[in-house]
């Protein structure tokens, strides 16, 4: 180790060169201030720009909208994303914009700048005074989530050259010293007059052109549709903001195009509703098919209409409600809206004219309409795909504020009271329509002597947020005594009537509550076994033809001795393949759920499932962890089992028909709200029409044709259509995700599983 004076000589004659290498001198500077014995400083290592962009931008639509709203703050009329030559690693995204563009200054006090507070201090753009969509400054870490290489080439109008910066995030390695890490900056003739062009190069994943609609389709939903507000979104002299994509292939460009219809006059009702600018609620039911034209309050208080929502106002809804029932909707669009719901319904959620996920993407239940379906304390149909809505939110005072993530609103007191009224909002509504049409509301509801359901008033058990946003009332608002005993009255109110109203359901749901849940793990059982009786045939078959091999061949000792020895490692593999599942069916005596960390539910079923994987030329790789306490929400063991046992026999017969040698990698990691699990191998692929499609009950592709080819082939693994439904139903019920994602390298397929953390209270 040099000592102070060495460095300081070596610091002094690069400072009294005609060109310093301020490099090298900020190198120096660093390992002087290493010696002082008096202060001690922060310093970064240049991994966390690795770290910030894989952990902090997760989804390849985050990162992508990131960018595009970037070009949005800058001003700009047009973006445009190019992908080329991505259906396999290493491609291109060039995304071109003519926005304002950066000068040098900007450029480097704001792109190059971490967590820069620009769009803090100047929250509006300067010439068409659009509201910006971003605040924290770390969009530029989704460039690095998509690729290794990154170009930028910018123009501000008021510069006559462009300025470009080369980065390549293979340089920021752990160990190494963010601050010592430099780029050129160098002036280059201008193409344009003003706008930005990143080049993001050696594409980490694969963009197969499914992969780039589904980012379409997001895009161009991150714009607010409409507005509902009196005032536009757009000022009177805002041209407005288009993103167009193209898919670049051998030279020969092609553009992608919105071809969704207009589906809304195929919905039986039109939901719009509000909480306007002195905190009151309201809402409308509209069915011209139906007659209905009716208006009702919501107030925060169930029992008083004009109470006031305290931490939440202007605030706007619409959704269209479909019913899918032939008698509704003609049948031969009856099977294409169904498909499009399954895509691409729910009600979304936009602040200040922007799209905030993960709300109302497939698989979302974020107004609990799903779980209320499953509960039947509302019996009228009201799934999330039976809406196709948005709510607007008008947010001038930062009262709902995204994660760092930029996935999801902070669970405060504001997003509880959003949830309140849009719950309440649409179940009313839902009401109005089902009560137009004579359907039973709930159960215990009875016919008078017309035949028509008596009326009912729904109360707060339908209400899913109700009581846990009056006991946040409790604790913050004024702490007086008065306001204090007046919150409690309510509470108290609210339980009892809560008590009366289920009292007629109450055994009746909690028995089919115990009923669903007992199924599904049965089901999830059911279907392990059947897979291992299915392989414990192979495993019969070879023992019983080394027993007959021993009894003809006693007399010769050596092979004798050999076949015992094989038969000794067929019985080691049985036995390791017969724990794994014996483990299986014995929790399946435990009712209790619990968190499941992932390495432990992993690394049994990789070491049980290692010698069949072998026996079928397919190597199980080890797997690999991005995070640490990979916490589940509480579950049953035995799902993991089914899941991971349904992914790989798929992969199996995926890998088994291109006749190759095969692989599979298992990589789990986490979120801001999720763990989850990739399940990646090189098989056949899914076909692009059938991504969604494999989700689907009865959907297979190797089922034997009759019974005869069943038995004529006992070693084939044949397909049911409900493996994957059931998975998905699993997952589905802990409000997680099940989609096929883009492979990485080396792959072909790659499932993504998502499951909500453990909660802090679950792991005590």
């Amino acid at each position: 180790m040099r000592t102070e004076q060495e460095i300081k000589e070596e610091l002094s004659k690069l400072l009294q060169s005609e060109k310093p290498d301020y490099s090298a001198i900020l190198s120096l500077s660093n390992e002087l201030a290493q010696l002082d014995s008096e202060h001690v400083r922060f310093s970064v290592d240049a991994g966390l720009i690795n770290r910030l962009g894989t952990e902090l931008v997760s989804r390849q639509e985050t990162a992508v909208s990131e960018l595009v709203k970037n070009a949005y703050d800058a001003d700009a009329k047009t973006v445009s994303l190019k992908f080329i030559n991505s259906e396999g690693i290493g491609g291109n995204l060039v995304i071109s914009d003519d926005g304002n563009g950066m000068t040098r200054e900007q450029l480097i006090d704001g792109f190059m700048r971490i967590s820069s507070s620009d769009k803090i201090e100047n929250p509006i753009s300067p010439i068409y005074h659009r509201k910006r969509a971003g605040k924290k400054g770390i969009g530029r870490f989704a460039v690095q989530r998509l690729g290794t290489k990154l170009i930028i080439r910018t123009k501000s109008i008021e510069s006559s050259c462009a300025y470009e910066v080369i980065i390549n995030w293979d340089e920021y390695e752990s160990n190494a010293n963010l601050m010592e890490i430099s780029h050129t900056i160098r002036e280059v003739q201008p193409e344009f007059d003003k706008g930005t062009i990143l080049t993001i190069m050696n594409l980490r994943d694969k963009w197969s052109e499914a992969s780039i609609r589904r980012i379409y389709r997001y895009v161009i939903e991150i714009m607010q549709p409409i507005s509902l507000s009196s005032e536009n979104i757009l000022t009177t002299e805002d041209p407005g903001f288009t993103a167009k994509f193209l898919i670049e292939e051998n030279g020969i460009n092609i553009p992608l195009i919105d071809s969704s219809k207009d589906i809304t006059k195929y919905a039986i009702g039109e939901f719009t509703g509000e909480i306007n600018s002195f905190h009151l609620g309201s809402y409308k039911v509209k069915s011209d098919r139906l007659g209905i034209d009716f208006s009702g309050q919501i107030g925060m208080d169930p029992d008083d209409v004009n109470s006031p929502f305290s931490a939440i106002k202007n605030i706007k809804y619409k959704a269209y409600y479909f019913i899918y029932d032939t008698a509704l909707i003609p049948k031969q669009h009856l099977n294409a809206i169904r498909k499009l719901a399954n895509l691409s319904a729910g009600i979304k959620l936009y602040r200040n004219g922007f799209r905030v996920l993960p709300y109302g993407e497939p698989g979302d239940d974020w107004l609990s309409f799903d779980m209320s379906s499953r509960r039947r304390s509302i019996l009228p149909t009201h799934t999330n795909i039976s809406f196709f809505g948005f709510v607007e939110i008008t947010d001038d005072s930062g009262d709902f504020e995204e994660t760092s993530s930029r996935e999801g609103l902070l669970n405060n007191i504001a997003m509880i009271q959003l949830q309140n009224f849009m719950y309440r909002a649409i179940i009313n509504s839902v009401i109005k329509i089902a009560e137009n049409r004579n359907i039973k509301i709930v159960s215990g509801q009875k016919r008078d002597d017309k035949g028509n359901w008596e009326k009912i008033e729904i109360r707060v058990k339908n209400i899913a947020h109700t009581l846990d946003e009056l006991d946040k009332a409790l604790e913050e608002q004024e702490p007086s005594l008065v306001a204090r005993r007046k919150r409690r009255e309510q509470l108290k109110k609210v339980k009892q009537e809560l008590d009366e109203v289920a009292k007629l359901q109450k055994a009746e749901a909690k028995k089919l509550f115990k009923e669903q849940s007992m199924l599904r793990v049965l089901s999830s059982v059911g279907l392990t076994i059947s897979q291992f009786v299915h392989e414990i045939k192979y495993y019969i078959g070879n023992l019983q033809d080394d027993i007959k091999f021993l009894i003809r061949n006693l007399q010769d000792q050596s092979v004798l001795l050999n076949r015992t020895l094989i038969l000794d490692e067929n019985f080691a593999n049985f036995a390791s393949y017969i724990s794994y599942f014996n483990s299986v069916v014995s929790l399946n005596i435990v009712k209790e759920l619990k968190p499941l960390e992932l390495r432990q539910v992993v690394r049994p079923f990789v070491q049980s499932m290692c010698s069949d994987a072998d026996k079928s030329g397919i190597k199980l790789l080890d797997p690999v962890y991005h995070s640490y306490n990979l916490y589940t929400c509480p579950m049953h063991p035995s799902e993991w089992s089914s899941i991971l046992f349904n992914l790989y026999t798929n992969s199996k017969k995926a890998i088994k028909r291109t006749g190759n040698d095969g692989k599979i990698l298992i990589e789990c990691g986490a979120t801001e709200k999720y763990v989850y699990v990739e399940f990646s191998d090189n098989g056949d692929g899914i076909p692009k029409e059938n991504e969604e499609r494999i989700f689907q009950e009865f959907f297979t592709t190797t089922s034997a044709k009759s019974l005869d080819d069943a038995l004529d082939s006992p070693n084939e693994i044949v397909g049911t259509g409900l493996g994957l439904k059931i998975v998905k139903d699993i997952i589905a019920s802990y409000r997680g995700n099940i989609m096929v994602v883009s492979p990485k390298a080396d792959f072909v397929t790659c499932l993504r599983i998502e499951i909500p953390k453990a909660k802090e209270n679950d792991l005590i």
